[in-house]
This record gives C-alpha cells, structure tokens and sequence, in this order.
C-alpha cells in the first residue's frame, strides 16, 4: 500500500504540493510527519515541500489574526454562552503566557484549527504577534518533518499502529498546561480583587 501511494504522489506532486499548502492553511497538524516520509523516499522535493508547509501555515495563521483582530468580538457576542466564556478564558490565557501559548498552541488536536483567532483579539500588535507566529511554525514543522524524515520509509508501520496516540497524548498534555494556567488566571484574579476592596 505504501508504495501504491508513493507512485501516486510521484504522479502527482504539483496536485500534492497545492494540498499541503491548503491543509496549512486550514490548521496545524502532524502532516509534516507524513511529507518527511514521502522526501526521504523520494515520492516528493523537499524545497516545494517546505515552501508549502511554511507559506500554508503563514497564511493561515495571518487569516485567523485577522479575522480575530477585525470581526473578534463580534463572532465571540454570537456564540453560545459556554463557547464563549471558554474564547473569554482563552484570551486571558494568552495574555497571561503569550510567547509560551503561541509556541505551543499548533500541537494539541483540538486547539490548533483556532488557536490564533484570540491572538488577533489581544492587545498584542502584529508586528509582535508575526515573528512569534513564523518560529512557533518554523519549530513545528521542524519537530514534525524530522521525526517524519529521520524515521523515513519505517515509519509507514508505525504510522498505522501508533502514531494514532500522538494527538491525544498532546491534547492531555495541553489541556493539562492550560488547566494550571487557567487556575493560575484566578488565583490572581482572585488576589486582584482582594487588593481592591
């Protein structure tokens, strides 16, 4: 089966190339694992590879920003009250740990496709927000493309098996990261409260 699919992607690539870019674009996930695996075998180019992960993501990310800076408060007024507070609780997340939740928000599966909509809400300017944004992509697809690359034609196996667990070990561990940091929001919100009556 994988090399069925290695021949497709060989006769295929520009069609490949235009879907890695678009899956960038929509979220982060772990395809730089699979496009690693498809360079080391030769099934695609590693310049037109890369160029479509980078650009993809960028350009998703610079939508998401945009979205959230322009249209932010809006969209946050017309979702339900649970969706909401949790957008609310969001931000104030990231305004507590920015540099940390911008590097860190592509892994988890269920953050990763919105991660960057409360960032655009923020107080934080774009021209901070895109040099993060570039190393929090440059990073992932780093991490993502090694493990993809070094693991090479093996990995197909593993890819079946096991790597199913990738995603909700991270979720656990991001939610977890994001439950202390949530606790940690209170407490001072809670002291800021106190110093004020």
């Amino acid at each position: 089966m994988f090399e069925t699919i290695n021949l497709w992607i060989q006769d295929h690539q520009q069609l490949v190339y235009s879907l890695i870019f678009t899956y960038c674009v929509s979220k982060a996930s772990i395809l730089p694992v699979f496009v690693g695996v498809f360079v080391v075998s030769e099934s695609l180019l590693l310049g037109p590879s890369m160029i479509a992960m980078i650009s993809g993501s960028v350009a998703g990310d610079l939508l998401r920003f945009w979205l959230g800076r322009k249209y932010g408060d809006a969209i946050v007024r017309k979702m339900p009250d649970a969706l909401s507070k949790w957008m609310g609780k969001t931000l104030r997340l990231f305004e507590h740990y920015g540099v940390a939740y911008i590097l860190l928000c592509r892994y988890p599966n269920t953050i990763r496709s919105i991660s960057v909509f409360p960032v655009g809400m923020s107080s934080m300017s774009f021209m901070r927000f895109l040099p993060l944004s570039i190393a929090s992509i440059l990073l992932w697809i780093g991490i993502y493309f090694a493990l993809g690359y070094v693991l090479g034609e093996g990995m197909s196996e593993l890819l079946e098996r096991n790597l199913t667990l990738l995603s909700p070990v991270l979720l656990v561990v991001f939610l977890g990261l994001g439950w202390f940091g949530l606790k940690r929001i209170d407490k001072l919100e809670q002291q800021a409260e106190k110093a004020i009556k």
